[in-house]
């Protein structure tokens, strides 16, 4: 199950906040976030849903997204029995709102991205949906489709690039990363990411780079730029000479998107 650690003058420690139903027992989780907000302040501020990527221990096994209500009833919804990643996200009223003078944190449940195969295609289908629980019966269920688009490729295939042998496996095959209004999305083994923002209704592709190496990890955050919310996007990149050794690359989405690679 899922637990978050309490102080230690407080019983119990840590505190349960899910448990596992019959549809994740005996899966592997392969990745795990919370987000949302119950409205507290400080020591009271709590997440309101969690969101796992589990799969089973066979090699080459499909990955399926779930969510869990964090503090609550502990029945999953499903969202996809085969997807090529999943995250969660801010929806557009609360990225606009958060940082700003005088914002007081409200009860609010994240928008889920999922990446997804299209039939008969390399191209990625990506899709934001809005979730919502029966406040009678804590039962989650999907909502509104809030937006989707193709992934651009600009009308080609990207190839695949050199790939390491990971303990962990390659799965999921794409990183989906959130900070603010921008989704970014991490190709990993065709080393190719693609930045969107989300505006209501839609996601307007902002930046893209092929970097031509195999990503290996892949992360945002708050940038460093002039322009207030800017974000960076930080990738492990695995060497396109050999697989024991890899670099660092940012990207930064502002004003301009640029690109900027450490030494291996």
């Amino acid at each position: 199950g899922g637990f978050h650690w309490s102080p230690l003058d407080e019983s119990p420690r840590p505190r349960q906040v899910w448990k596992r139903g019959s549809g994740l027992q005996s899966k592997k989780i392969v990745s795990y976030e919370e987000g949302g907000g119950n409205g507290g302040t400080g020591s009271d501020m709590r997440s309101t849903l969690a969101l796992l990527m589990v799969s089973t221990a066979n090699s080459g096994a499909p990955v399926e997204a779930w969510c869990l209500p964090v503090n609550g009833d502990s029945r999953g919804l499903l969202l996809g029995d085969d997807v090529l990643g999943a995250a969660l996200c801010l929806p557009p009223a609360v990225a606009g709102k958060e940082g700003s003078s005088g914002y007081s944190p409200t009860e609010f449940y994240p928008l889920v991205v999922t990446a997804n195969k299209i039939d008969g295609s390399d191209d990625v289908y990506l899709d934001v949906t809005s979730i919502g629980i029966d406040s009678t019966s804590g039962v989650l269920s999907k909502l509104d489709a809030v937006a989707s688009v193709v992934v651009a490729n600009d009308g080609h295939s990207e190839p695949q690039v050199l790939g390491p042998t990971m303990a962990m496996g390659t799965t999921p095959e794409v990183f989906l990363c959130n900070h603010g209004r921008y989704i970014v999305v991490a190709l990993r083994s065709k080393g190719a990411v693609y930045a969107y923002e989300l505006e209501e209704g839609s996601l307007k592709l902002v930046g893209q780079h092929n970097l031509g190496q195999y990503i290996i990890d892949a992360g945002v955050r708050r940038g460093g730029g002039e322009k207030e919310g800017d974000v960076e996007i930080v990738l492990l990149l695995c060497s396109d000479t050999t697989t024991k050794d890899g670099n660092i690359a940012k990207i930064g989405l502002g004003r301009v998107c640029r690109i900027e690679k450490t030494a291996e």
